[in-house]
């Protein structure tokens, strides 16, 4: 029985040992992966800018619906700088002009949601929003007094929390609590860059990836879902994004550049801004992924050249029942009557929404696309969504 026994355990550790082999071999695939409790593992994919192409709206659509936002003296658009698409509304949040619009399916104006003010029911600055569609409610971050506003599509301001106990840029609310990401000092002596916090804000669960001190940072949002209830996050000092499952963290996809990754694993380790430039300097190296959508089977980012100057700026998208990786260069679609952007503004397993701006039409096409619309299109109107259908093949 004893030598039966002994047997066993020998196979388990030698399964055991087989499987610690696998892990390491894995981490190696997606070796810059900052770990605070979190697995090496995903998918990784490799990137060459050396072969971009021209993105052709054939390849992907089959239909497109332009929509374009009613410019009145109370909806000025600035930027769009998140936007969310649903069969009743159009949410746009432009943090130029510190707004939050709500239009209809058409692009009428409806109105605009809260006061900016420094009255105790308005907000001063919007740093993130994020819709609960299904709720119909809208949670905004304030950044100058460091919590989150709950609206209805109404307008009306339902709740206000507590100043946060960890300041934050931006967030991404699950049911386990609220995910921040952060590059502030204050009740982070770690200096991480991910906390769960409880729903209440005031509870610190979990946190991830610290830095010896915060030299590559965003202010951007950093967090995006897929629809169907999965959450994921992407920070400056890691070619990774992650998915958040339940209160864990995983590396979901990992952006291999090859000799041009940055040396994340340097910078989290730097102590200071002048470290970090010196460690870019001299080198064109991809990074800093941005603007990031995952749907069910795609997944969508920017990224560009960083360090020796401004480099150019790429499109990628990945799709992860194929394997295909994609990558563009050129800001505007190829086989179109108008001058659609490339710069996503939301994905969903359907479609895809890309945004035109009058003031970038030509005389002639300008004129086309007007007698279309019953609305009045001016050079200096709000932009035009282009609502792009996907083929069902690509849908599939």
């Amino acid at each position: 029985m004893k030598t039966k026994r002994m047997q066993a355990m020998k196979a388990a550790n030698g399964w055991l040992f087989i499987g610690l082999l696998l892990m390491v071999w894995l981490g190696a695939a997606c070796s810059s992966t900052p770990s605070r409790g979190v697995a090496d593992a995903g998918t990784t994919i490799a990137v060459n800018v050396d072969k971009t192409e021209d993105f052709d709206f054939h390849d992907y659509f089959d239909t497109v619906r332009y929509i374009p936002l009613e410019t009145t003296d109370d909806a000025l658009i600035g930027e769009v700088t998140k936007l969310y698409l649903t069969q009743e509304n159009i949410l746009v949040f432009d943090q130029k002009t510190m707004s939050l619009f709500l239009f209809d399916a058409r692009g009428r104006f409806v109105r605009k949601i809260g006061n900016k003010g420094e009255g105790p029911d308005e907000y001063m600055y919007i740093n993130d929003v994020q819709l609960d569609a299904g709720r119909g409610l809208v949670y905004v971050h304030e950044r100058i007094r460091n919590r989150i506003y709950t609206y209805d599509l109404s307008g009306k301001l339902l709740e206000q929390s507590a100043k946060a106990s960890v300041e934050f840029n931006s967030f991404f609310r699950t049911e386990e609590g609220v995910w921040v990401y952060s590059c502030f000092k204050d009740n982070n002596p770690g200096h991480y860059n991910l906390t769960l916090l409880s729903p209440d804000l005031q509870t610190v669960k979990k946190q991830y990836f610290p830095q010896k001190e915060f030299v590559n940072v965003t202010f951007e949002s950093v967090f995006t879902g897929d629809g169907r209830g999965r959450a994921f996050f992407y920070y400056p000092s890691s070619n990774i994004i992650y998915e958040l499952d339940g209160t864990d963290v995983d590396p979901y996809l990992c952006i291999d550049f090859g000799s041009r990754t940055v040396p994340y694993d340097q910078i989290r380790e730097a102590g200071n801004m002048e470290e970090c430039d010196k460690l870019l300097a001299d080198h064109a190296y991809l990074g800093d992924i941005q603007h990031c959508f995952v749907t069910r089977n795609r997944v969508f980012f920017s990224f560009s050249e960083m360090g020796a100057g401004m480099g150019p700026g790429y499109k990628c998208f990945y799709d992860s029942e194929s394997g295909e990786t994609r990558v563009f260069k050129a800001p505007f679609m190829s086989s179109v009557d108008y001058p659609i952007a490339l710069n996503l503004l939301y994905a969903s397993d359907d479609l895809w929404v890309y945004p035109l701006y009058p003031s970038l039409f030509s005389d002639e096409s300008f004129e086309k696309l007007r007698k279309t619309f019953d609305a009045d299109i001016q050079f200096d109107s709000n932009l035009i969504l282009a609502v792009c259908h996907l083929k069902e093949k690509a849908r599939d």
